[in-house]
């Protein structure tokens, strides 16, 4: 792609990019207006940020299968962190965001709002 892109990841939901379908979490390369009109859905991705797994406390590894926790939940007030997760559909992922949580600040209200959706996404 050309000078004036930049590295982003979605945030939110899904997005769609140039016919391809990507999902909360992906990276992608965009250009730079396309993260301009879209700052709920993509945050910029710094170079020394992007695709690197540097073992903190953000990463839960399950064998084979490493879940990233996006958001990280010691990052957000609760009523972010609420909000955020309701966008969340891989429970999974939202086990694993709690999880951080009681490794961090374990706040009650946030293990609420994070099993509430657990809650709403299996039942």
């Amino acid at each position: 792609m050309s000078e004036d892109t930049v590295r982003v990841r979605v945030d939110r939901g899904e997005y769609r990019h140039e016919r391809e379908h990507y999902t909360e979490g992906d990276e992608l390369e965009v250009p730079e207006k396309t993260l301009r009109k879209h700052p709920r859905s993509l945050t910029r991705v710094e170079d020394s940020e992007a695709s690197v797994d540097d073992g903190d406390a953000d990463t839960i590894d399950d064998g084979d299968d490493e879940i990233v926790v996006d958001p990280d939940p010691s990052e957000r007030t609760v009523d972010e962190l609420r909000d955020r997760v309701e966008d969340v559909e891989d429970v999974d992922l939202l086990e694993a965001i709690k999880d951080a949580e009681e490794d961090g600040k374990d706040r009650e209200t946030a293990k609420d709002a994070i099993d509430a959706r657990i809650a709403e996404l299996e039942g």
